[in-house]
């Protein structure tokens, strides 16, 4: 029996859907970056649909979008596939130890919400 349980972390706020599409046209070119954020929790205080919410956001860099697939007919709600940096234990702003990652998401560009693995 694999007891193995894939840790995701919350995607609080992101980009629309057509900065997705941008940035996962351009991801492999050297003339044309397009800059993709996503706000990540590493911890909430509250529910993720809480309005309320405190949490401490992770400090994540260079994302790039590497496949896109609509998760449903909606047209907002899409798998994601990418790269980038992040230290999945930055709590404090001072001590951050950027790691590369590849990444998969599900993300629904209307609510701007979302969760995300990492993998080494």
């Amino acid at each position: 029996m694999n007891t193995n349980k894939t840790e995701y972390y919350e995607i609080m706020a992101g980009p629309n859907r057509d900065a997705l599409f941008d940035a996962c046209k351009y991801a492999h070119t050297d003339t044309a970056r397009i800059p993709i954020l996503f706000e990540v929790a590493i911890t909430s205080a509250l529910p993720s649909d809480n309005r309320n919410n405190t949490y401490i956001p992770m400090a994540i860099s260079d994302i790039s979008i590497t496949s896109i697939e609509y998760e449903d007919n909606s047209g907002e709600s899409f798998n994601l596939e990418g790269n980038c940096n992040a230290d999945l234990d930055s709590l404090e702003e001072s001590n951050v130890n950027y790691k590369p990652y590849r990444f998969q998401a599900y993300y629904n560009s209307k609510k701007r919400k979302g969760r995300i693995t990492f993998k080494e």
